[in-house]
Order: structure tokens, then sequence, then C-alpha cells
């Protein structure tokens, strides 16, 4: 696959991206800075989608076995969405500059499509076995986001390491 055809997170996250990196101009290592954000907003953005997905996969077919309505699953969405899971500590955490992605990204590659797909519309009227296939599909898109998402930060880490010791350097 061609260099342009290539995802950007992809090229990224190959070991040459960050090849010469102390000899580079100060502007090639602000671009890749932002461009690595961009790209990490974008990766988040599937991750959260994908998460909020499985939690109400979960609860349909949680809400079917104890013979509840659609309404109470309509009904219970905001307990279903809210982030109870403990929030890492301040110190590394990363204040994202986008909460999402641009409007153009298209999401057509691999498991993104679960993303954009008709799933939630048409939730109570699919059977009990392909919801479990759906769900066992978006764990495995949350699981390769997450590994990307985890491999991109090493990426900006050392981008941002580079940046603070031209820095210390030149401050």
């Amino acid at each position: 696959m061609s260099e342009s055809r290539r995802r950007r997170v992809d090229v990224m996250l190959d070991p040459a991206y960050l090849d010469g990196l102390a000899g580079r101009h100060l502007d090639d290592l602000q671009r890749m800075h932002d461009e690595c954000l961009e790209v990490e907003t974008e990766v988040s953005y599937v991750r959260r989608l994908a998460q909020a997905r499985i939690d109400i996969v979960k609860a349909e077919l949680d809400r079917r076995a104890a013979g509840g309505s659609v309404g109470d699953l309509v009904s219970a969405l905001p307990k279903i969405l809210a982030d109870d899971h403990p929030r890492a500590a301040p110190e590394r955490s990363r204040l994202p500059r986008h909460l999402a992605p641009a409007p153009s990204i298209e999401w057509r590659r691999g498991l993104e499509y679960l993303i954009n797909d008709a799933t939630l519309v048409n939730l109570p009227t699919i059977p009990d076995e392909s919801l479990r296939e759906t769900l066992a599909k978006l764990a495995e898109l949350e699981g390769e986001t997450s590994t990307r998402r985890r491999a991109l930060h090493a990426v900006i880490d050392t981008i941002e390491a580079e940046l603070a010791t031209r820095h210390v350097a030149h401050g």
C-alpha cells in the first residue's frame, strides 16, 4: 500500500515516523505533534463510540433477559452512558485540543463501520445471537483502538520530549 493510501495513524505508528527526530526542523516537529494530537482525537473518538455501543448492546441483552420493555432501556440510557469509571490521575491524562474529529473523517476501514451502522436504530428487532456477534466485534474494535491509542501516546511523548529538549536548549 502506498504511503498516501495508508491511514495517518498507521504512518505515525510506523517506527520510521520518528527516524531522525533530533535532526528535524522545529516547525516539522510542531507539525508532527499537531497531526499526532489530531489523529489521537480521532482514535479516542472511535474508542469512546465503541465503548458506548458496547454498553448499550449489553444493556439491551440484559433488558431482554429480565423481560423489560424498550422504554426501560431508553429511560436507562443516561445511566448506561454515564462514565462511572475512575479517571486517570491528572498528571497522566491529556487535555484534548479537539473534542471530536473533523466531520470529513470517513469510518470505512476494518471494524470502524460499527460506529456508524444501524444497530442502535434497529436494536429491538435484532436477534440475540446477532447482538452477541456485534458485541464481540465491538469489543475487538475497542481493543484495537485502545492498543493504537496507547502506541500513539508513546509517539506523542517522544515528540514532546524532543520539543522540550529544544525548548530548554534554546530557552
